[in-house]
């Protein structure tokens, strides 16, 4: 079995208006909420050989700050092409990794997190908020070419889940 999870980026920080949207950094809230969620990932899955990141600056500290969390370092890849992708973006670049990797993680954006989600299963409506994870099961003998019915769907989980306990 293997194990995917979807990490938004953490809470950016607006306040200067000469960063460009790639340029912004994680807001006090972000560096706040992704230690915790890291830990999240990392009591389901203490093994991730992988991590994908987009190029933006807020996904890359997120990633930064993520990596406390595991006790092995894994292998990373920082991608200009997961910068605002698609759902259809992040699906490919899923299926260039998965035969070589058994645990990843994917750390993007929104909308892109959200419509690979919805893809997986329309039914299931996590609006994924920033720093929020899903963690996704391919359960399938892996194939050279996933579809997104290939996911299933093992838990969502968002900050306030964690802090309003």
């Amino acid at each position: 079995m293997k194990n995917i999870f979807l990490f938004r980026h953490g809470k950016s920080n607006w306040t200067n208006p000469d960063h460009t949207d790639s340029e912004r950094p994680l807001a006090k809230r972000g560096l706040r909420d992704v230690p915790i969620m890291s830990k999240i990932i990392s009591e389901k899955c203490s093994n991730i050989d992988l991590i994908l990141c987009s190029s933006s600056k807020r996904t890359q500290e997120t990633l930064d700050l993520s990596l406390s969390a595991f006790s092995k370092r894994p292998e990373i890849k920082i991608l200009d092409e997961l910068y605002l992708a698609s759902s259809d973006k992040l699906l490919s670049i899923l299926n260039e990794n998965i035969l070589s990797h058994n645990n990843i993680i994917l750390i993007g954006h929104n909308p892109g997190l959200f419509d690979f989600v919805s893809k997986i299963d329309d039914n299931y409506m996590f609006l994924f908020p920033t720093s929020a994870v899903c963690h996704l099961l391919l359960n399938k003998e892996t194939k050279h070419k996933l579809t997104y019915k290939d996911f299933k769907i093992d838990t969502a989980i968002k900050p306030k889940d964690i802090l309003l306990n």
